[in-house]
């Protein structure tokens, strides 16, 4: 039974306590929060035991593992004190705000032996999966262009303060959503960013981050990907296309479309994304191989969107 702590107790960590509670070979220990009445709310269901303080935790409690759900800007500086503890660490996306940050995570991890893993989850969506089985089939022949719209009222949402100053966040709209997206192409196409031209900008709010993007993406092979990110007051979309020389499949949200006699034919979808990558995570502390995104590819990510924001 491998032993589990969370830090950072909102939606995500709650999430993934859940699907820790739905994997029979591990077990959440611990959880902290800087509110100790949202650690609390969790741990009492697992009879974890409850902290404000990660480092006090990281010296009372025994664990295998910490998944770590922190505002982005903290992302570096947490991972590197649990690594140099020896403990494995599951960092959600993005891996950091920066490449140099990324680089003082890999050095940590290789310097204590401790695992290091990035938590990138939309590659669990079973219609990523199904498009990865299709591009490698070749059952529409070769890709050529992906195209994706992603439209959000990013600065009205209910979100935390330094989710809008881009020394906290590392960007806007392209660092959060923009990860995902990176990740869905790299891990359905096998195919990497060769070159990269965009243009942001922010016509809603005073904060310093990216509200609108448009980007092109030369990707290796001859495809080519164009992703938008509108975070004005606009009406909600999320919707990516893979053309091929012989056909195109469509993601509608997280549902299946494909092609077929002239239309788009909608095959649904499921989304248990958080368990899929615990069962992951217990691969990896197994030592068996997993699906898990490394640092060096999670830095891969980052160093995309450097070139954006």
């Amino acid at each position: 039974m491998f032993k589990i702590a969370i830090v950072g107790a909102g939606i995500i960590g709650k999430t993934h306590s859940e699907a820790i509670l739905k994997n029979s070979e591990c077990e959440l220990v611990a959880v902290c929060d800087v509110d100790e009445a949202k650690a609390k709310e969790i741990a009492e269901i697992h009879n974890a035991k409850c902290y404000t303080d990660y480092k006090k935790m990281a010296e009372e409690v025994k664990m295998d593992a910490v998944i770590l759900n922190l505002p982005h800007f903290l992302h570096c500086e947490v991972t590197v004190y649990f690594l140099e503890k020896g403990i494995n660490v599951l960092v959600e996306k993005p891996m950091a705000n920066t490449t140099k940050e990324c680089d003082e995570m890999i050095e940590a991890s290789k310097k204590s032996g401790a695992k290091l893993a990035v938590g990138h989850v939309q590659r669990y969506y079973s219609a990523v999966r199904e498009i990865k089985k299709i591009i490698e089939s070749e059952k529409y022949g070769k890709l050529c262009m992906i195209t994706e719209v992603r439209n959000v009222n990013y600065v009205t949402e209910k979100r935390p303060k330094w989710f809008l100053k881009k020394a906290l966040a590392g960007g806007g709209i392209a660092m959060n959503y923009g990860a995902h997206s990176l990740d869905r192409i790299f891990y359905a196409t096998g195919l990497r960013v060769e070159e990269v031209h965009a243009v942001t900008s922010n016509p809603v709010s005073d904060d310093d981050i990216d509200v609108d993007v448009q980007m092109l993406l030369k990707l290796t092979g001859g495809a080519s990907a164009v992703l938008t990110y509108c975070g004005n007051r606009v009406p909600g979309e999320y919707e990516t296309s893979y053309y091929f020389t012989d056909g195109a499949v469509k993601i509608k949200g997280s549902e299946l479309c494909l092609f077929e006699d002239g239309k788009y034919v909608n095959y649904g979808g499921t989304a248990n994304l958080l368990e899929k990558q615990i069962d992951e995570v217990v691969k990896w502390l197994k030592g068996e191989e997993n699906e898990l995104v490394t640092p060096e590819y999670g830095k891969e990510v980052i160093g995309v969107i450097e070139q954006i924001v």
